[in-house]
């Protein structure tokens, strides 16, 4: 009889490659383009954003209202402990583009006494509105002179007579505060590390830094332009002695406030706007 048909070869094995390593952060999931995932000050309905929510970013705008009653979104949800926050935006000319942390337990962020001693953490704020009603105090270090090229990073601690500086190296270093620069039309991005190492609890910001991802679901930041490190431990509070005004509420081991839970707060305060182009919560 005529021979069979060859046989067929056999299957060669998968290719394995190296596994993804495993990084000591996990994505959240968080999913930022959820409007039920927000909510304006005092928990009240995002609908007042609901034309600012697109497929792929977050138009931040005064949504309709004059600027100098441009209404917050903040997510409903805080986070707290050893985590990465990260935040990428665009910002567009004439925009006071405003984008800062605060604790879940402040349900109006405006005329509450136990602020600025709960904690204030602002990640990127601008100052086009503030030149623009009068405000003054708020110098350009690095960006050219005016109040419409740097976004500066500050927290508040304590006491209203207590200002933690955020000490960093050139070129992002001014007396009281980190500047970062402004690139309108053009993406940027900023991670904020609540971190611990041997000499205690830190905040370190960084510049646009690149989120890798690898197994099950883990994550990390690597690269871009950090400040420095700014500590809480016995000697430190968030950048500043324990002394005087800015005594209240230290607490070297718990890291209050910011340890604490704190949510993501954005706000256009001039009569531009931004876009929020992606959101990524990374949890210890």
């Amino acid at each position: 009889p005529p021979p069979g048909p060859p046989a067929p070869a056999p299957t060669p094995p998968p290719t394995t490659s190296p596994s993804a390593p495993r990084y000591p952060y996990k994505d959240t999931k968080f999913n930022w383009l959820d409007i039920k995932e927000w909510q304006g000050d005092k928990d009240v309905s995002p609908s007042f954003a609901s034309g600012g929510f697109q497929h792929d970013k977050i138009e931040v705008s005064t949504f309709g209202k004059p600027f100098n009653q441009s209404p917050v979104l903040r997510t409903k949800r805080g986070w707290s402990g050893e985590k990465i926050l990260f935040v990428e935006w665009i910002t567009y000319p004439g925009s006071d583009t405003n984008i800062w942390l605060l604790p879940t337990s402040l349900f109006s962020q405006f005329g509450d006494s136990r602020w600025p001693n709960c904690g204030e953490y602002d990640i990127y704020e601008m100052f086009n509105g503030d030149a623009a009603i009068g405000h003054s105090g708020t110098q350009n270090f690095f960006y050219g002179g005016g109040l419409d090229t740097f976004g500066q990073s500050t927290t508040h601690i304590a006491s209203t007579h207590c200002f933690a500086p955020f000490f960093v190296q050139q070129p992002s270093v001014g007396s009281q505060a980190a500047q970062w620069p402004v690139r309108y039309h053009n993406k940027i991005s900023m991670a904020v590390v609540f971190g611990r190492d041997g000499n205690g609890l830190f905040i370190q910001q960084i510049l646009d830094p690149t989120i890798v991802d690898g197994a099950d679901g883990t994550a990390d930041i690597q690269g871009g332009t950090p400040a420095d490190k700014m500590y809480n431990n016995a000697n430190t509070y968030w950048g500043v002695k324990p002394e005087g005004a800015c005594a209240a509420g230290h607490d070297p081991n718990g890291g209050y406030p910011f340890f604490g839970e704190f949510r993501l707060v954005f706000q256009e305060q001039f009569h531009g706007k931004f876009d929020i182009t992606n959101i990524r919560v990374l949890a210890k």
